[in-house]
């Protein structure tokens, strides 16, 4: 056993950012440090770390040119998302610890426009915590590192809900002789499920017979321009437009009939069955952001011979957007936000779905000190993520103490839309 070890628990196995990236409330992660040491130890330091990093590398297509071939260098774009940092034991005189475990609790108040984690086909999203642990004299510290997966959800109100949750229902036709539509309850499907889909196929005569169905579910990854682009990408368009795109097969079923087929009566139901792999490992959540964007396309294609003895092929092309499992159950863990002492917006631990941020002690010793921190860490989401009172112009008087309507508590959906309550309240 060495002698000292160092370990990062999560209170929740990712990170859920509901609705539209720039109205979307934050999300306070909470976690423990665990220093387990086998003899009384000096400590100078614990220093935790929240990051995250985009990186994308890519090579552009560019269009042939007569005078000479095109060549293409890969271009690069990587950058720092987040990064937050807070001292779990200050870095002054060293302390004495005593042997066996301890369990130093944490917070870091995560803003609401983070990308969602993301592994792509031209590189990836991520984010971590890490903690470092500095002894003193000649022993050497040690690193503790564990990845943070951050999801993107939908939202009550929003535009991305309200499409995403709407039912599935396509349709074309072949003149007037035969109709074909393509039905879903919802137009959202989780990773790592069966997407069962219903195929209703109508003619209005006698005589047609199916061949085949095929269903295909690609998936298509672009990169956005920005503004250094425009030195390396002529013909990139405005800032926002694509200038790379690549896509994958996620998944695909098809059913033949032979070649006689299978005839038609009237209005024929299918099912169709697609099997969804797991999230990060053959499939990416739907993602969109200042430089990326992930969708997913659906398409059903239909072989049917004809009374005359000829073989037609239809296609519906349809969106499909693939969430993580808790947008698609309706569960929205909606923080509880109440007033600090200087008028801050702090999360509190009452909330019914966020664990008591409190509620774990050191088994050897007491740390007031981390606790007394708390006030600090908590404080304020970000003020983008806040509607603003129009008379008296303070961020969000529901939740916020306006100086007309003092208003302690609320627990609202992230972008829903604030009463003026100022017009109505008497001044105190």
């Amino acid at each position: 056993m060495r002698p000292t070890t160092l370990s990062i628990l999560l209170d929740a196995p990712a990170v859920h950012l509901f609705g539209e990236r720039t109205t979307s409330a934050g999300f306070v992660l909470t976690g423990t440090v665990r220093l387990s040491l086998r003899t009384a130890t000096k400590i100078r330091k614990l220093h935790l770390t929240f990051s995250g990093e985009q990186a994308i590398s890519y090579v552009p297509r560019l269009q042939p040119s007569a005078q000479k071939p095109p060549t293409a260098s890969p271009v690069t774009r990587n950058k720092s998302l987040a990064v937050m940092t807070q001292d779990l034991i200050l870095p002054c005189a060293p302390e004495l610890y005593a042997a066996g475990t301890h369990d130093l609790p944490f917070a870091f108040v995560l803003p609401g426009d983070l990308p969602p984690t993301a592994e792509l086909l031209f590189g990836h999203i991520s984010y971590s915590v890490q903690a470092q642990l500095v002894l003193t004299g000649l022993r050497s510290g040690c690193t503790a590192k564990v990845p943070v997966v951050v999801l993107r959800c939908p939202g009550e109100g929003s535009q991305w809900a309200h499409a995403a949750f709407d039912a599935l229902s396509v349709a074309t036709q072949w003149g007037d002789r035969l109709s074909v539509e393509l039905a879903y309850g919802s137009c959202s499907v989780p990773a790592d499920t069966l997407l069962e889909l219903s195929v209703q196929v109508s003619p209005s005569e006698k005589g047609f017979s199916l061949l085949a169905l095929e269903a295909v579910l690609k998936e298509i990854q672009s990169v956005r321009a920005c503004i250094d682009d425009n030195d390396n990408h002529q013909g990139a368009g405005e800032n926002g437009s694509t200038v790379h795109r690549e896509s994958r097969l996620v998944a695909r079923k098809r059913m033949a009939f032979g070649a006689i087929g299978k005839p038609l009566d009237g209005q024929d139901e299918f099912g169709v069955g697609l099997q969804i792999p797991p999230a990060f490992a053959g499939v990416q959540y739907e993602c969109e952001s200042a430089d990326i964007k992930v969708s997913h396309q659906l398409a059903l294609t239909v072989l049917v011979k004809t009374p005359e003895g000829q073989t037609i092929e239809m296609m519906l092309p349809a969106h499909l957007f693939v969430l993580p499992q808790v947008s698609i159950d309706g569960v929205a863990d909606l923080p509880l936000y109440e007033l600090s002492g200087d008028d801050q917006l702090v999360q509190s631990a009452e909330s019914e779905n966020q664990p008591e941020v409190y509620s774990r002690n050191s088994s050897h010793s007491s740390h007031t000190a981390i606790e007394s921190q708390f006030d600090v860490l908590l404080a304020g989401l970000p003020p983008y993520s806040l509607p603003v009172c129009q008379s008296c112009g303070k961020e969000d008087i529901s939740v916020l103490q306006c100086r007309k309507a003092i208003v302690h508590k609320s627990q609202i959906p992230p972008n829903a839309e604030i009463e003026d309550m100022c017009a109505n309240v008497d001044q105190t």
